[in-house]
């Protein structure tokens, strides 16, 4: 009798589930989700020319003087001025950090060639005004000289004379990585 007790319970509760299982509903859904994220653009242009295919050159009838120039667009001893390299970043849909370096630049005693304050790095901040996101790398140019009689200087001029100088200047451009994003 003692087995077919356990017969009949095993019986009463599997007949118990399959009540329960046929009179509680289970109630599923499912749903499948897309979006879309566009990458933002990048466009950093030095004088027009994007800036991983730019060859910018500059001559002496491109520097604006502040002192003396020599004639046919020569420097000569005395002179001073500036080169500004144009860079549009406009069209990037986020911040450019912009860098800007001298190469090994040889120059006549007196001569200098040096970035201005601040053209070596600079940010340009997204804005979607056009052109907003421009800027210019500035670059000092000078000869010191022509003040003064000075015999030790006459030698280093003149053996510079009808000598075309480099001044190779590299420009990176980077995203900025700031966070836009507030908390």
């Amino acid at each position: 009798m003692k087995g077919n007790k356990k017969v009949l319970t095993l019986a009463v509760l599997v007949l118990l589930l399959a009540v329960c299982f046929t009179t509680y509903a289970i109630y599923r859904q499912s749903t499948t989700a897309t979006g879309s994220i566009r990458a933002a653009k990048w466009s950093v242009k030095v004088d027009g020319t994007d800036i991983a295919s730019a060859n910018y050159t500059f001559d002496a009838g491109d520097i604006t003087w502040t002192t003396l120039t020599g004639y046919n667009d020569t420097i000569a001893p005395g002179s001073s001025g500036y080169i500004e390299i144009p860079v549009d970043a406009d069209g990037s849909e986020v911040d450019v950090i912009l860098t800007a370096t001298l190469g090994n630049v040889t120059l006549p005693t007196g001569m200098t060639a040096t970035l201005a304050s601040g053209a070596d790095s600079q940010t340009i901040a997204y804005s979607a005004t056009e052109g907003a996101m421009e800027a210019k790398v500035r670059i000092n140019i000078a000869w010191a000289g022509a003040d003064s009689d000075d015999s030790t200087k006459d030698g280093t001029d003149l053996a510079a004379q009808n000598t075309t100088f480099s001044i190779p200047v590299t420009l990176t451009a980077k995203q900025s990585l700031t966070s836009h994003v507030t908390p």
